[in-house]
């Protein structure tokens, strides 16, 4: 097996940071990249997946509890 190389970590980076960056559906979406991504790096080094699927799992029930508290806004209006 091979390591990940830096084209793919740049893409990782790129990921993460869009997914820092952005709210609502997207940093959903990016969040479940991020956690793919880090369960696919398993085979290659731990030492890089537990991280993202770490801040992925974080970044996914953020964006989700965010989304719902805009859903119920918009209800109470």
């Amino acid at each position: 097996m091979t390591s990940l190389g830096i084209p793919q970590m740049v893409v990782i980076i790129a990921l993460l940071g869009f997914a820092l960056w952005k709210q609502g559906w997207f940093r959903v979406i990016l969040s479940i990249c991020l956690v793919a991504w880090g369960i696919f790096a398993m085979s290659y080094d731990i030492k890089i997946a537990a991280p993202l699927i770490g801040i992925g799992s974080i970044l996914f029930v953020a964006g989700t509890f965010r989304l719902i508290q805009q859903s119920r806004e918009r209800e109470a209006m």
